[in-house]
């Protein structure tokens, strides 16, 4: 009975109608809980997590945080299964303004993702099909450990319980020509050493790189220095939740996993592999 805890509300209303769709496919897929992990940039409170010369943030704003919580609470007042979280993106200088929010909240989890990146121009979503032809100006090496290195910061920021796609800067199929595996050891380490858990998610195999996030041979390393994991589908509609769940709990049994971690309260549990 594992868990799938990045799902998103967006694409349908904020209502019990709407996030029971998501229940109702979590139940018949055999998943004891899921849990919600909105962006952030939906809601105007959280405008200062994001840097002030990033307009794009700015024609997101259509909803309130009060109203998101509010929603799910009520649905765990219900009895429905379901946990309280955000996807936060982890943007280097904006650590405060996320603590913030995190503390004002009764959030059961955290996941940080790295979606933005500054380059010599301007900020750009790397995973952004509408921002697709940038990877054309950048050497892939240098985006990379960019990335990686923003992956190891929000991870040693502690504000994170989980952190999400850990390597969705492959996600267009941009490729290093350089070895990368001294950096992706490096990276497991920092994992490590910070105590979070890393999402293993059957949603790259949706993308065009077509790959598990993280891939093979970052999940082999993960594995060998014990990083804990959870599984995930990202989903972004109802029949996405626990999508895949079979492939994705055989790929982390395979890799030497026993168990996955659920989270109340930004407190984990360990939940042995079914």
């Amino acid at each position: 009975m594992p868990v799938d805890y990045h799902i998103h509300l967006e694409r349908g209303p904020f209502s019990l109608d709407y996030l029971r769709e998501f229940v109702r496919v979590a139940t018949g897929r055999g998943l004891r809980e899921i849990g919600f992990s909105e962006h952030p940039y939906h809601f105007r409170e959280c405008r200062g997590i994001y840097p002030t010369e990033n307009p794009w943030i700015d024609a997101q704003w259509a909803r309130r945080l009060e109203e998101y919580v509010r929603l799910v609470e009520q649905a765990k007042e219900l009895g429905f299964p379901v946990k309280l979280g955000m996807e936060w993106d982890y943007i280097p200088g904006h650590e405060e303004e996320v603590a913030r929010i995190l503390e004002a909240y009764p959030w059961d989890y955290a996941i940080g993702s790295v979606h933005w990146l500054r380059n010599e121009r301007r900020w750009w979503a790397i995973d952004d099909p509408n921002e697709r032809e940038e990877w054309d100006r950048q050497d892939p090496a240098q985006v990379y450990h960019q990335y990686f290195r923003h992956i190891e910061a929000a991870a040693a920021s502690g504000l994170f319980d989980v952190i999400g796609h850990v390597d969705v800067v492959k996600i267009f199929g941009y490729r290093p020509s350089e070895e990368m595996t001294a950096l992706y050891e490096e990276v497991a380490r920092v994992l490590w050493r910070a105590g979070v858990c890393v999402e293993v998610s059957s949603a790259g195999w949706y993308k065009p790189v077509r790959e598990v996030y993280p891939g093979p041979q970052i999940l082999r390393i993960l594995a060998r220095l014990g990083v804990p994991v959870v599984p995930s589908s990202d989903a972004h509609e109802p029949d996405h939740v626990g999508r895949d769940f079979d492939r994705i709990l055989a790929l982390i049994r395979e890799a030497g996993y026993t168990q996955i971690w659920t989270f109340t309260a930004r407190s984990r549990s360990p939940l042995p592999l079914p």
